[in-house]
């Protein structure tokens, strides 16, 4: 940049501080300031030498002798003062926060948020948060920058607007501080400050949106929305735009309408847009859609919108479609870019990272795909972006059941653990159960045995920590890495640290300790990350109930490859022949050519007939090709095919034979990622649907396309009122479906859409039940 460009920057961005605080700023030539900027690039005598392009951009220190206070930038960047490469005022105005004490902020809207985001910086406008921060410093500026009232500029000159809606049959424009208000076609156009008639609203609206059917309009700004009811904004505002299902790379809404034609609500972000279910209050799919695809003609970038006699207009620059090209290097690509080297080695060096077909950057996505077992495309698609969002495990990704390389594990089969330290969130006592249970999940398939010490240091030291503690290896902070392990050996060999700033519970609230602790324990034991996304070492966190959770097979050969099987393994006993009377909570239920199976463990209730006595099996009896501790299963009559879950893996029944080419992989089925297993499922003959349930929320297959009718699921409060929140198995009979909730079943209607009636989970098994010996159970 010439020198005249850099002084104006350098000048602006400290201007962002000096107008909401009594600080001034001096430039001075000779001598030692307390805020020295430079450009340097790697090394450069500061210990936080520089990364290359795209990574690290600037640093600035904390206010202090010395080098407080000092910003320095990276000269391996490329600085402008437009959109290209990275704009110096934004960044600088950044930098400047950390000289003068703010540390960074977790609302994306804000300045002080840590990843870089374009906006262009004649609209730029110091967000609240950052006022808050800077002004708990130093208090507010003793005589503030007053709001101009409007100077009632000419509407018959062009105008570039913020954002355009209707409001009860008005016209309303919004542009800086002020809008336009169009009360009838034949009406003077007013013009009022937004303080004027909103005080609580912020200025510089980026978006707005008229939805009649609830008398509302949304008003956006940043990673907030407020509602404005009639003509009064709701108490509950602002609220945060992820609660409408953004993904969080989205930091704020450039556009927004809803049309009454399509009955949809299009947020317009960049260069694409997306489309909105007001009555459900869900996104039409989490994949947005570009601009030109849905509107030919408008351009590629929308600045505002609004709809009129059912016809939508679009503006943006002076009354036309103004085409702003983003920078490629934004926000997300830097968190790609910092993903990659943290769990893949991706090497900057100093080198611009291409997505040409053979560039490093590409073979790294490709591996990372496939350690996660997703296809491989060596792009950054979709399901690639959204496992880089999931909450994971602090250490690199490797692929299947793997071993640490050149680690053989412990040489010692009797090993030792210490508790350091607890974390508040939970009690010493719930610690404790959840540590000691971590551990038994690998002696039960192995000949160790771990002993708790209290004194002395232990081969496996626990602790809770957050950010930087002594190990070169700081948290993040929230959802990010959860906690990390080290492989077996000396010193920090085998310990296991815990992220304190994550909310931990014994529960399905936070992240439950028990599962994350009996990862980390194998990373302390020699395993690496498996892509297999059933495992327990697979690196991404998924919630199990702790009652329901068996270590899976993928888990139980990788630690075996390193200690052998349980000298006295523990012994699985046949069934018992339990009273099909009492209470019990089963796995799955479904149908097999017009008997009744209930999965529950190792074994499975069979019910041939109504008024047949109910059979006990073991599972391996019939099917030795499928898994104990089954998940959900359902029948499909138009192929005769019983189709069974389990992790994130189905096998299908084939008249009475396991076919194949099982297991299958659920994600065949067009589940997205995150899902790992399925609860239960049922094939519904009055719809023609199959019901995925997972969580909370349900999916609808359609078989004869093999295709999910929608990638977003429903809640199942809305699509089976009645059920609750969670379904634990499913089937139908006489066209009525029956939902398994613990210990009672939901008989539901889809015709009525309501329950009809409660019951008790074993109502179909006849008591005095036969259990049939293995020689002789032979299905026929």
């Amino acid at each position: 940049m010439p020198a005249a460009e850099v002084d104006t920057a350098i000048q602006r961005a400290f201007q962002v501080w000096s107008d909401v605080t009594p600080l001034h700023f001096t430039r001075i030539y000779d001598s030692l300031a307390d805020i020295e900027i430079s450009f340097a690039a790697r090394v450069h005598n500061d210990y936080w030498p520089f990364d290359g392009p795209h990574g690290t951009l600037a640093h600035a220190f904390a206010p202090n002798n010395g080098i407080g206070g000092d910003a320095h930038f990276d000269e391996d960047e490329t600085w402008t003062s437009g959109t290209r490469g990275y704009n110096l005022f934004l960044v600088a105005a950044h930098e400047f926060g950390h000289s003068l004490g703010l540390f960074h902020s977790n609302d994306p809207s804000a300045l002080m948020y840590p990843t870089y985001h374009f906006i262009e910086p004649s609209e730029f406008h110091l967000p609240d948060d950052d006022v808050k921060g800077i002004q708990s410093l130093y208090g507010a500026r003793e005589v503030p920058v007053q709001p101009q009232p409007p100077s009632t500029p000419s509407s018959c000159k062009p105008i570039t607007f913020d954002a355009v809606t209707t409001l009860r049959g008005e016209i309303l424009f919004f542009t800086n501080k002020t809008l336009w208000r169009q009360i009838s076609p034949n009406s003077l156009a007013e013009h009022h400050l937004i303080k004027s008639f909103w005080p609580t609203l912020p200025n510089h609206i980026q978006a707005a949106y008229e939805y009649k059917v609830k008398d509302r309009v949304i008003v956006f700004k940043g990673a907030k929305y407020w509602v404005i009811n009639g003509y009064e904004v709701t108490k509950d505002s602002p609220k945060s735009i992820y609660d409408l299902g953004f993904p969080r790379t989205v930091r704020r809404i450039d556009a927004a309408v809803h049309d009454e034609t399509t009955d949809k609500t299009y947020f317009f972000v960049d260069d694409k847009f997306w489309s909105f279910d007001e009555e459900k209050q869900t996104m039409d799919s989490v994949t947005p859609k570009k601009i030109i695809d849905g509107f030919p003609g408008v351009g590629n970038r929308v600045h505002a919108v609004f709809q009129n006699d059912t016809q939508s207009k679009n503006s943006a620059g002076k009354q036309k479609i103004c085409a702003i090209e983003c920078n490629s290097f934004s926000a997300r690509r830097m968190m790609d870019l910092e993903y990659l080297k943290k769990y893949y080695n991706l090497k900057t060096d100093g080198v611009r990272q291409s997505r040409k077909k053979n560039s490093q950057f590409t073979e790294k996505i490709r591996q990372m795909q496939e350690s996660f077992g997703l296809k491989v495309t060596g792009t950054l698609d979709l399901d690639t972006m959204e496992m880089m969002q999931q909450p994971r495990c602090g250490f690199v990704d490797v692929g299947e059941y793997s071993v640490f390389p050149g680690n053989s594990g412990w040489k010692t089969r009797v090993l030792t653990y210490r508790i350091v330290n607890y974390t508040p969130d939970m009690t010493v006592a719930e610690v404790d159960a959840a540590i000691q249970r971590a551990f038994q999940v690998w002696t039960n398939v192995t000949p160790l045995t771990f002993t708790r010490i209290y004194n002395s240091v232990a081969d496996i030291e626990i602790s809770f920590a957050a950010q930087a503690h002594n190990d070169y290896y700081p948290f993040d902070g929230e959802h990010g890495t959860l906690a990390h392990a080290f492989a077996p050996g000396t010193g920090i060999g085998g310990d296991a640290h815990f992220d304190e700033d994550e909310t931990w519970t014994s529960g399905s609230k936070g992240f439950n300790l028990f599962l994350v602790a009996a990862h980390e324990f194998g990373h302390s034991l020699g395993l690496s990350h498996s892509n297999d996304p059933s495992a327990l070492m697979y690196p991404t966190y998924h919630f199990t109930e702790p009652s329901e959770f068996h270590l899976p097979d993928d888990d139980i050969r990788g630690i075996q490859s390193l200690y052998g099987a349980r000298e006295v393994p523990v012994v699985t006993q046949p069934p018992s022949t339990p009273s099909s009377c009492k209470q019990i909570t089963f796995d799955a239920v479904t149908t097999l050519r017009g008997e009744m199976l209930f999965f529950t463990n190792k074994t499975f209730w069979r019910q041939i007939s109504q008024n047949s006595k109910t059979e006990h099996h073991l599972i391996k009896t019939f099917w030795p090709a499928l898994p104990n501790h089954i998940q959900a299963a359902y029948e499909y009559k138009q192929k005769d095919q019983l189709l069974i879950f389990k992790g994130a893996n189905y096998w299908i029944i084939n008249g009475y034979q396991v076919t194949k080419d099982s297991p299958k992989s659920i994600y065949d089925l067009n589940f997205p990622r995150t899902v790992r297993r399925v609860d239960a499922a049922v094939h519904d003959v009055n719809t023609e649907k199959t019901y995925f349930f997972v969580d909370d929320k349900f999916w609808s297959f359609d078989e004869k396309k093999q295709k999910m009718d929608s990638v977003t699921p429903q809640k199942i409060i809305d699509g089976f009122p009645g059920v609750g929140t969670k379904v634990q198995a499913a089937f139908q009979k006489d066209r009525l479906l029956y939902f398994f909730v613990g210990d009672h079943q939901y008989e539901f209607s889809t015709a009525k859409k309501r329950v009809t009636r409660l019951l008790k989970s074993n109502s179909w098994l006849k008591c005095g039940n036969e259990n049939i010996s293995p020689k002789k159970a032979l299905i026929k």
